[in-house]
């Protein structure tokens, strides 16, 4: 194979606006124009990708022998990609197989957007998207076993591997320190603040002068919040991950946990997270 280094993954903990830049990357390619179910979306635990690039049946494979074949698979899909970049959100912690060998491709990898969030308001968010309480909601960001779509047996008929998730601590450094390639790490609330500053620095980095100011703006106007939201209010979101919930774009907001959380729960979170939560500066 022609390995090329095509592929930017889009890698986030659950709730730390990877959805958002998507939004923002499908109307910068779209003459300013975003229709959230229409958004691509190449996900490095989709199981139809799998099957479409490899023609075997995911379902019959052991958790431990997808970790093995999914990076081949994703060289593979690089390697046939027409065009000069590709993006996969991916929500799996950076890890290594059971034959000591990344999950991540090296090979065909361009580099990673790794999207980090204030835990205490990820809480919430993560609430409402799994349809649990909060307080499960804080217990799962210090969960070291937390995972998705966590089927250990053979015949698993979801649409997506398992992805291991860990606690958001570990998730963090696992895209922060590990990777051999280039990660460029962005503050949810530094999008939030300077979005312009914020994806233009971003899009330097992937595309540079690709773009000019007048298309980002008019892309991240497109994908303002208040926008997104609208579109999910009026047409549904087929990426909300429950029908119980009340919505995928529920507030976008930093320091929302202020009043959500009860005073244990931050007590809980930040001595959980210390550490990694004062170095990027949510303590």
């Amino acid at each position: 194979m022609d390995l090329q280094k095509k592929i930017i993954w889009l890698a986030s903990y659950p709730k730390s606006g990877n959805t958002w830049f998507r939004a923002f990357l499908s109307a910068l390619m779209n003459n300013g124009e975003v229709d959230i179910n229409q958004m691509e979306k190449i996900m490095f635990s989709s199981r139809q990708i799998f099957t479409n690039h490899t023609d075997l049946n995911s379902t019959y494979l052991t958790d431990k022998e997808a970790k093995i074949t999914q990076p081949l698979m994703y060289n593979h899909l690089a390697a046939s990609y027409k065009q000069e970049r590709f993006y996969v959100k991916v929500h799996d912690a950076y890890t290594f197989s059971h034959l000591n060998q990344p999950i991540i491709p090296t090979e065909s990898t361009f580099c990673a957007i790794y999207f980090v969030r204030n835990p205490l308001d990820i809480a919430g968010s993560l609430a409402n998207h799994s349809s649990i309480t909060i307080d499960h909601a804080v217990k799962r960001l210090a969960d070291d076993d937390y995972a998705i779509f966590n089927q250990n047996n053979n015949l698993n008929t979801d649409s997506q591997f398992r992805q291991f998730i860990s606690n958001w601590s570990f998730h963090v450094e696992s895209w922060t320190l590990r990777p051999p390639f280039p990660v460029f790490t962005v503050r949810y609330e530094d999008m939030l603040i300077n979005t312009f500053d914020t994806f233009k620095q971003l899009m330097q980095h992937i595309d540079p002068g690709k773009y000019n100011d007048n298309e980002l703006l008019k892309a991240i106007e497109a994908s303002s919040f208040s926008s997104l939201k609208k579109q999910e209010q009026e047409q549904g979101f087929g990426e909300r991950f429950s029908a119980k919930n009340q919505a995928f774009f529920r507030q976008g907001e930093m320091n929302g946990w202020e009043h959500e959380l009860a005073a244990s729960q931050v007590e809980y979170i930040t001595q959980k997270h210390h550490s990694v939560m004062k170095r990027y500066q949510y303590l």
